[in-house]
């Protein structure tokens, strides 16, 4: 997480002061990698050590950065990333973990029905999971807080919707959960009705999209963007609205919990940043950084 991607979201996070790699080191060393920031210790063998300092800047919100010291005393600042938390589950399906290629972080995998797609996502503070690694044999986990960073968004309008009672609405919710579940388990019943609901969704959709501006038609999505594959193009539904102000550059911040297609989670950004003012009802549109939180309590 050295870089082009992590000043790019240290910038999100509210650190858009500091622009270069040497910057960023100055910082670590003087603000964060302090005795009353330790958090956790991972001894690697032969005298090594990972030792991971978390600097708050605001509610939630921080600095995180792993130093890796050798037995002759030396230390090294082996990665670092702003971090975003969030106290409510995004999704309860089982999520496993995948050491990134070259480097001591993980990405955490969930395959989420409810978007069709599988999430991935940057694991924080993930030497917890190399500890529980030391006991423990590897294990899937239940009970995933996702959050995300971005650096440019537009909020829009909602979308007039038909109206229709909330019991129905819930009945029709009840309905799709109960044939997505039974298409999991392989049934071809299940399917064929959801096959079918699924095309003439789109078929709808492609009549409409000859008339309609697109952002009216497409209520909410979270697809893949670009190369990186914790880096998603969103709209979701803003549910609510907070302000934070990062306490060490005076940014004032963004912080709104979405929705998208049922799943939750809680974005932040800079003020400037946001086009438009962020209301509940109404949504964003953002290319995002997806980060998360495995609840280690709960394996499945």
């Amino acid at each position: 997480m050295k870089g082009s991607k992590m000043h790019k979201f240290l910038r999100a996070a509210g650190f858009g002061d500091l622009l270069t790699e040497t910057d960023v080191h100055e910082f670590l060393k003087n603000e964060v990698i302090k005795p009353e920031n330790l958090r956790t210790i991972v001894e690697n063998g032969e005298g090594s050590r990972e030792s991971e300092y978390v600097l708050s800047a605001a509610d939630d919100l921080g600095l995180c950065a792993v130093v890796l010291s050798f037995p002759d005393g030396t230390q090294e600042i082996e990665y670092y990333y702003p971090y975003f938390r969030s106290g409510q589950y995004s999704s309860e399906e089982p999520c496993c973990l995948e050491r990134h290629t070259g480097q001591e972080t993980y990405a955490g995998l969930i395959d989420e029905y409810k978007l069709g797609i599988s999430l991935i996502f940057y694991v924080q503070f993930s030497l917890a999971y190399k500890r529980y690694l030391r006991l423990q044999p590897p294990a899937d986990f239940k009970g995933t807080t996702l959050t995300a960073f971005a650096n440019e968004g537009v909020v829009l309008l909602p979308i007039s919707r038909a109206a229709e009672s909330e019991a129905s609405f819930a009945m029709r919710k009840n309905e799709e959960e109960r044939l997505r579940e039974a298409a999991m388990q392989g049934d071809q019943d299940a399917i064929e009705t959801l096959t079918a609901s699924d095309i003439k969704s789109y078929n709808e959709a492609a009549d409409r999209i000859k008339s309609e501006d697109l952002y009216s038609v497409v209520e909410q999505s979270l697809m893949p963007s670009g190369i990186e594959c914790d880096q998603y193009s969103v709209i979701g539904e803003i549910m609510n609205v907070e302000e934070a102000t990062n306490r060490f550059t005076g940014e004032e911040l963004w912080q709104l919990g979405l929705t998208c297609n049922e799943v939750s989670f809680k974005l932040c950004m800079r003020k400037k940043d946001l086009l438009g003012e962020p209301l509940c009802g109404r949504r964003v549109k953002a290319r995002i950084w997806l980060l998360g939180d495995v609840d280690l309590r709960r394996p499945v």
